[in-house]
């Protein structure tokens, strides 16, 4: 942490002085081990694979103190692939995060690239794997992951409530509509239970396509702790193109490609048991897809990881994905879609 105090002399008034508490902290993850993809035309691979359980990554965050309960903050945060040194999110230097923003008693605003609402219900309420191994999203991507040019309003929490709102212009010359996005979610959490709605809608117009429908995603999900096991639910409502787009648009497992759904429901239910040092979740994901071509799916999946300490821990994973109906869903992590129907993981994961 790097922490940095100043004086200024305000010669204006004649005297008098402010100082302004500032810190910035540089942090990441390194997250690397082996992947053994199984079930494709192209048969069984191995590889050295980095961010299986959490996306490599690395960056910045730090906030200044502005008085009256005010605060400036920012990130910058970009993804690893750690096998191979280079960047993830088509090779940006910062393609997780980089905002900026004001934080106070009536909440926070921020201006940049950052998650969805929706995108962090299903991570931090709906999924106890938080999208790395076994993630929901090789059945439940959404419109939007992360929204760039994005404008974020986080409310400050009002006994156990809390919202935000997300908007996104389209930045389309004379048409305001065009490629624009705007979401945003509701949510209680108290004691042992955390439960949330998240919605997002993105215009599928460009500055030549006129008349598209929009892609919308509806999203409820909940967990709840028993004590012995935390319990994870969520179902989501897509409907538009674009509205659930495939990880992998190659078919992998013969037969024609693979059609993206417009139309679709999905069901996600999970446990995570801690036992220790140890912890061990076991999830089911399950894609219903109301279109004619009926590519429903469902994947089942264990994972066991075990802490060394806070920071450090190691995991294992095997998950299968069972496509109906020329449905080609592969079983991928947080870095890479996958290339067959069932995944087997063992890494190393450590926090700085």
């Amino acid at each position: 942490m790097i922490k940095t105090c100043f004086s200024l002399v305000l010669l204006a008034l004649g005297s008098g002085a402010a100082c302004a508490q500032s810190a910035v902290n540089f942090y990441g993850v390194m997250d690397l081990g082996l992947s053994v993809d199984g079930g494709g035309l192209g048969g069984s691979a191995t590889r050295v694979t980095s961010g299986m359980a959490t996306q490599s990554r690395w960056g910045f965050r730090g906030s200044e103190e502005l008085g009256n309960g005010m605060s400036a903050f920012f990130v910058l945060e970009g993804g690893i692939h750690a096998d191979k040194g280079d960047s993830t999110q088509n090779n940006t230097l910062f393609g997780r995060a980089a905002l900026v923003g004001l934080r106070g008693r009536y909440g926070a605003l921020s201006i940049g690239l950052q998650d969805t609402p929706l995108f962090t219900t299903l991570n931090v309420v709906v999924d106890p794997l938080r999208n790395g191994i076994i993630r929901s999203n090789n059945l439940m991507a959404p419109t939007g992951f992360r929204a760039g040019n994005s404008v974020l309003y986080r409310s400050p929490d009002f006994s156990g409530f809390s919202g935000d709102l997300m908007y996104v212009p389209g930045e389309v010359a004379g048409d305001s509509a065009a490629a624009r996005a705007w979401g945003g979610s509701l949510g209680y959490s108290r004691g042992r239970l955390n439960a949330r709605v998240a919605y997002h809608r993105r215009n599928n117009d460009t500055a030549i396509v006129k008349g598209s429908e929009d892609a919308r995603n509806t999203l409820v999900g909940a967990n709840y702790d028993f004590g012995p096991l935390r319990a994870h639910l969520g179902y989501e409502l897509n409907r538009g193109p674009g509205s659930s787009p495939l990880n992998n648009t190659q078919a992998l497992f013969g037969g024609a490609a693979p059609v993206a759904s417009t139309d679709s429901r999905d069901l996600l239910l999970a446990a995570s048991m801690p036992l220790g040092a140890s912890t061990v979740v076991a999830s089911y994901v399950r894609k219903d897809d109301r279109t004619r071509f009926d590519q429903d799916a469902r994947q089942l999946g264990l994972a066991y990881m075990y802490a060394f300490s806070k920071r450090s821990d190691v995991y294992t994973s095997f998950a299968r994905i069972h496509n109906l109906h020329g449905a080609a869903y592969t079983e991928g992590n947080s870095e890479e879609a996958g290339t067959g129907d069932r995944q087997f993981t063992l890494g190393l994961r450590h926090r700085f």
